[in-house]
């Protein structure tokens, strides 16, 4: 980056930020504010910037250059109205996982009582949902230790614990019950496509939250195969996908003996969310 006496003001340090990362304005200035925790919105009310501060923001540039994500940085993401603690080696949730929660609300009917989430990551569904639904019950799984110390700390910063149940295990293995509600945002991207992710993501998020086999539905296809007996007489179901994936998919479950779902798209335009279950358009 450049010296610490070129980089005046915070115009000076967003236009090197751009520059070095090859990023467009708006997404230096979210880099900066996230590095500094500071509001987007309050980003240029900062008159100079200190040489603390312009180490820090250098320091980050040049992991950043190398594919190290900022949230794994600065140890938190933002989802929703939420910021999160993220860890490394922790999935980071997106954007589409965020209009997943959207999508749920428009389907149910109702608030459900009881909601299993599969493969929670940091828990960023698991704790959006307790705030949208907060009389339900949720049980929030993973199969990965450190995803499962991420969504605890999580839930405990939110003050979730009485609401959210933690357990470490692999899909449905070990659950009891039936839920009103089963989300899961499971591996989906075929292991062809891999190698061709950005940096950031194959080099440094795990691969174990990424690969969802040959086709992209190794993982969706077990858990089609356990609803039946885990999802509530009305409950409903709601799985990311991968766009390339719905004929088969809607294959696998003619094949299961299921016929109500539908498959809804995401805010870029693409095939990205199956949900099983009755469905009543609302009024």
């Amino acid at each position: 980056m450049k010296s610490s006496m070129s980089l005046r003001n915070m115009r000076d340090l967003v236009s090197t930020v751009s520059e070095e990362l090859k990023a467009d304005r708006a997404e230096a200035e979210r880099i900066i504010a996230a590095l500094l925790d500071r509001p987007l919105f309050d980003l240029y009310a900062m008159d100079r910037i200190s040489e603390r501060e312009q180490r820090t923001i250098s320091a980050a540039v040049e992991r950043m250059k190398r594919g190290v994500p900022v949230e794994y940085l600065t140890g938190r993401v933002q989802f929703r109205d939420h910021v999160l603690s993220i860890h490394p080696g922790v999935f980071i949730p997106r954007l589409e996982t965020e209009y997943l929660v959207e999508l749920i609300q428009k389907e149910l009917q109702s608030a459900p009582a009881t909601i299993l989430e599969i493969g929670t990551g940091c828990g960023a569904l698991s704790v959006a949902l307790a705030f949208v639904y907060p009389d339900s019950r949720i049980v929030a799984t993973d199969i990965s230790r450190v995803a499962i110390e991420n969504v605890r700390q999580n839930v405990k910063n939110f003050r979730l614990a009485s609401k959210v149940h933690i357990v470490q295990c692999d899909m449905y293995e070990g659950i009891a019950g039936r839920f009103d509600l089963i989300i899961s945002n499971p591996p989906y991207v075929p292991r062809a496509r891999l190698k061709k992710l950005p940096k950031s993501v194959k080099d440094f998020e795990p691969i174990t939250a990424l690969d969802g086999g040959e086709e992209g539905v190794e993982l969706v296809q077990k858990l089609i195969e356990g609803c039946g007996s885990r999802l509530s007489d009305g409950g409903l179901m709601a799985i990311e996908i991968d766009e390339e994936a719905v004929n088969i998919i809607e294959l696998l479950l003619r094949k299961q003996g299921i016929y109500s779902f539908r498959f809804h798209k995401d805010l870029f335009g693409r095939w990205r969310y199956l949900f099983i279950g009755d469905h009543d358009e609302k009024g």
